[in-house]
């Protein structure tokens, strides 16, 4: 709060695209946690899935800023 003021910190955004460093991270999360291919996916793009097998409401609905929702699937 310090760093950037109660306003930024109350209106629950980040003062960072959180998508563009899970795309960045991406080949780090794919090898540490032995994943084959990994998606990053704003809420809007997986609500357009949600009728998609895998796409869970209840997951994506728990996505918010600074704690992204994460779906594992064996495909």
């Amino acid at each position: 709060m310090a760093q950037f003021g109660a306003t930024t910190a109350f209106r629950r955004t980040l003062p960072f695209s959180e998508s563009q460093v899970l795309i960045e991270i991406a080949p780090y999360l794919k090898k540490t946690l032995g994943l084959v291919d990994a998606e990053i996916l704003s809420v809007q793009e997986a609500r357009q899935r949600e009728s998609e097998p895998g796409f869970t409401k209840a997951i994506i609905d728990t996505s918010e800023p600074g704690g992204p929702a994460i779906e594992y699937r064996n495909v």
